[in-house]
């Protein structure tokens, strides 16, 4: 007798759980690659009421510092399961609130408030607001975007489609860094950006002479310093402590993460130095990232040329932390991952601001 084939055995739900399984796939594999979620702030304060109603499910507006990636709604979009989609083509979410985007007028935007599980809040000026595509809250795997669970052990950046996952209703942001699913703090949905911070800490020491050894580059290779962040928060670019000599040169920031993996980087055609000694580059990314911590990344450096020197960090002032400098000279404006460093190696690593 012939052997029973296999789907005959099936029972009706793992049917349909394979079905829908296939369905998750197929949809997955129509995606782009990895998104990393824009990020943006309100430029006023948002209310929770409207002529004294809560507006959880009711229209209001928004106002945005930028509205890059925040888009309109075209006519039944996307069907998203637990999420109010009936034509949202992208979200706003901020302060454990997700809403919905009805329309957009220059950096005004109407939203539906409170969608997907959440509830309208008052938001003060200065919040983070992520913008979330329908698209990202579909690939988030269940119970990772509507639940207060975030994703734990062992991950692979490329494999996500949108970094970072958010947990909606928890407020909870994961980021993959270093191999590894970082769940952030909890205070990480009302915390906004640095004013600055320096890496490594350059304590007592004034910040307008050297503070560490002025040094020569070599053109197109990478300077690298650990950055150990305690917390999350939305970063804007870095800003490395130029040595004895400016000018000339066209520097690029760029922030790794733990594994070597690019996650931000200023623009790639460079910036030119400034002609004062021993100040800080402002080198901003070419937009805003948002860093999930507890969690370790590194600071690095390329320049185009040799005359601008770079502070860097000597041994005796920063032997706690980690430091990396490419073995060979690149190509100026390609930024290659790297193997991240088991060590300190005395002026590899420059002073800088996080900002």
């Amino acid at each position: 007798m012939a052997a029973a084939l296999p789907w005959r055995n099936l029972t009706l739900k793992s049917m349909k759980t394979l079905f829908l399984s296939l369905m998750v796939l197929a949809f997955a594999s129509a995606l782009p690659a990895q998104t990393i979620l824009t990020n943006t702030t309100l430029a006023s304060a948002v209310g929770n009421t409207v002529s004294s109603a809560l507006t959880t499910g009711n229209l209001g507006v928004v106002n945005l510092t930028s509205a890059t990636g925040v888009t309109a709604p075209v006519a039944n979009s996307g069907n998203i399961a637990t999420i109010s989609t009936s034509g949202g083509s992208s979200y706003l979410y901020v302060d454990r609130e997700l809403m919905q985007v009805e329309s957009v007028s220059g950096t005004s935007v109407t939203v539906i408030r409170g969608v997907g599980s959440t509830s309208a809040a008052s938001h003060a000026s200065g919040a983070v607001v992520f913008v979330v595509p329908a698209a990202a809250a579909a690939s988030w795997p269940s119970p990772i975007g509507n639940t207060d669970f975030g994703p734990h052990g062992s991950c692979t950046r490329t494999n996500e489609l949108y970094l970072p996952r958010i947990a909606f209703t928890s407020g909870n942001i994961s980021d993959c860094v270093g191999g590894q699913w970082i769940n952030g703090d909890a205070s990480q949905t009302t915390r906004t950006t640095f004013w600055k911070a320096s890496f490594p800490p350059i304590g007592a020491q004034a910040n307008t002479g050297a503070l560490g050894t002025s040094t020569a580059t070599t053109a197109a290779e990478l300077y690298c310093v650990e950055i150990d962040m305690p917390f999350s928060r939305l970063v804007t670019g870095l800003a490395p402590h130029i040595g004895a000599t400016g000018g000339t040169d066209k520097w690029i920031a760029a922030l790794y993460d733990s594994s070597g993996n690019l996650v931000a980087n200023s623009a790639v055609a460079g910036t030119t130095v400034g002609a004062t000694a021993y100040a800080f580059q402002s080198l901003p990314f070419t937009s805003p990232y948002y860093v999930v911590g507890p969690a370790q990344y590194y600071g690095c450096v390329m320049s185009n040329g040799t005359t601008a020197t770079l502070d860097l960090v000597k041994t005796g002032t920063g032997d706690q932390i980690l430091t990396y400098k490419s073995a060979s000279a690149g190509t100026f404006g390609t930024l290659p991952s790297f193997t991240a460093p088991t060590g300190f190696t005395t002026l590899q690593g420059p002073w800088q601001l996080m900002y």
